[in-house]
């Protein structure tokens, strides 16, 4: 499956929608969004769409446009999860994006998102 225009178009419009504004041409960061949104529309693009956008490449892209609008890999349907889901507790939408992270990328991003928590609750980072 190639991504038509109006694929690319849906993959921006979702990204509009997780930033909660119209200019896409900025770093993810930089246009306030967050690490756990981010999750959220690389596990969108995945689930509903079939395409496989890192996060790594979503989170340090120049331009979240640039990103969204380059050709955008399918993911076969058959493709094994690199990790087991967890047995209890179970569906949780962000974990078919979350599953294919590297090992070191997940603590990173487990360790921003327990940062945030912390600091949103007064806690110590």
């Amino acid at each position: 499956m190639t991504p038509t225009d109006d694929a690319h178009a849906q993959a921006l419009k979702l990204a509009r929608t997780y930033l909660g504004q119209d200019d896409l041409n900025g770093g993810w960061f930089d246009l306030g969004g967050s690490s756990l949104d981010a999750a959220r529309l690389i596990s969108s693009l995945d689930c509903d769409h079939g395409w496989k956008v890192a996060l790594r490449d979503l989170l340090t892209a120049p331009s979240v446009a640039d990103l969204l609008t380059a050709p955008l890999a399918p993911v076969a349907a058959d493709t094994p999860s690199p990790v087991a889901a967890p047995a209890a507790g179970g569906a949780d939408v962000l974990w078919p994006a979350l599953a294919r992270l590297p090992a070191d990328e997940r603590l990173a991003l487990a360790h921003r998102l327990l940062g945030y928590v912390l600091r949103e609750s007064g806690g110590q980072p």
